[in-house]
């Protein structure tokens, strides 16, 4: 069965150097501090690779980030992947649970997140299953 956890998050991204100090300069690596709040509460931590082109509203962007907590009370972690881009101000944005990231209570989650920003306010969709649920 298919279940929805929905809620908001806070966001800290923090500036990283590049692995290359010469890299170009629409490349960049920052560091994500999230807490969540809703049907998932904890706390993820991950990093964030970026590229940013001369057309304006351009850019791409790839993360991990694995998320500490509880998921609608069940105990454990998760890895969510990211892959993103923007093509003249259009987004397309697709966030998955790794396969077999889960552990303690959420071993075996699988699903996809969607995030909104709305009147200042992160928000979060994880649409998921997990063995057992019926």
């Amino acid at each position: 069965m298919t279940t929805h956890a929905r809620g908001t998050f806070a966001i800290r991204l923090t500036p990283q150097t590049l692995a290359h100090s010469d890299a170009d300069a629409g490349l960049g690596r920052l560091a994500i501090d999230k807490q969540f709040s809703g049907d998932l509460a904890g706390e993820s931590q991950g990093e964030m690779l970026s590229a940013r082109t001369a057309v304006d509203g351009s850019a791409g962007y790839v993360a991990i980030e694995r998320f500490a907590g509880a998921l609608h009370g069940r105990r454990g972690s998760f890895v969510l992947q990211h892959s993103g881009t923007m093509t003249r101000g259009v987004q397309q944005l697709t966030i998955s649970v790794v396969p077999d990231s889960g552990s303690e209570e959420l071993a075996g989650l699988a699903g996809t997140m969607t995030l909104t920003f709305a009147d200042g306010v992160h928000a979060y969709d994880l649409t998921y299953t997990l063995p057992g649920e019926a």
